[in-house]
């Protein structure tokens, strides 16, 4: 299987520019990689943080668009341009500014199509006391009730926090990225009997976690080096091709095999 969401797409059209344009408008991707595609801004220069989205253009091509990267974008821009593309079926945020809290989820609730999404939890917690970080995030909502493939950046080993998940009527995919130990893999596994994949991103120094161990009596489990790149990686996917979603199932399907 290559494409971690099972993307396919029909070949570009070249009956109409209008046609060709809204094929082009399938991904939408900004970062701090420098790429930005297709023009999204109305001034040529991407500025961090801020920058004018081309409302006007994204409306005209918004029901066509079916990925969303956005790094290290303001809240506003983030709402403002989902709000345009109810069709998106795999969405990374990675790094909002602003308080979103209150913003994001109506916007979240628009997206009736959402399976995949890669995003730190905080952006959802912006007005959240340090104190109370471990209130568990809200993904027992009707938002997340489609969302097959979950990568929850910035994750931390307390339980609590991530419980909801178990509640996901769809989830079989979850990564983790950051701080685990074994603990938590433990209870991941027990209270969410339908997953199908558990990914722990490591670091260079192969630090797998507190406790962690290799290896794992649960196939479900597979540990992969942090990315690189992961801009490509995520392009890779939404273009329908190998991301790290499917190099861990290929690993999966291996371990699997030897038990």
């Amino acid at each position: 299987m290559v494409g971690s969401c099972l993307w396919n797409y029909p070949p570009l059209s070249t009956q109409s520019p209008y046609r060709f344009e809204a094929d082009l408008y399938r991904i939408i991707r900004s970062g701090d990689d420098g790429i930005v595609f297709p023009p999204i801004y109305l001034k040529p220069a991407h500025k961090k943080y801020s920058a004018d989205p081309d409302l006007e253009r994204i409306a005209r091509f918004g029901v066509h668009v079916r990925h969303i990267l956005l790094q290290n974008r303001h809240s506003e821009e983030i709402i403002d341009i989902l709000n345009l593309c109810p069709n998106v079926e795999n969405l990374a945020l990675w790094i909002v500014h602003g308080e979103s809290d209150h913003k994001l989820m109506p916007a979240f609730e628009g997206l009736q199509r959402l399976k995949c999404l890669s995003f730190d939890p905080a952006c959802l917690q912006t007005n959240v006391n340090f104190h109370e970080r471990n209130t568990p995030v809200a993904f027992d909502l009707p938002c997340f009730a489609k969302i097959t493939h979950l990568d929850i950046i910035n994750a931390s080993t307390t339980w609590s926090r991530w419980s909801k998940v178990s509640v996901m009527p769809a989830l079989t995919h979850l990564a983790l990225a950051e701080v685990v130990n074994q603990q938590l893999i433990n209870r991941v596994l027990k209270e969410c009997p339908r997953l199908e994949l558990l990914v722990l991103f490591y670091l260079d120094s192969g630090d797998l976690g507190e406790g962690v161990s290799q290896s794992q009596s649960d196939h479900r489990v597979v540990f992969l080096q942090s990315m690189s790149d992961p801009f490509g990686n995520w392009e890779a996917g939404a273009r329908g091709q190998e991301d790290y979603w499917v190099t861990a199932e290929k690993i999966r399907e291996t371990s699997g095999a030897r038990c």
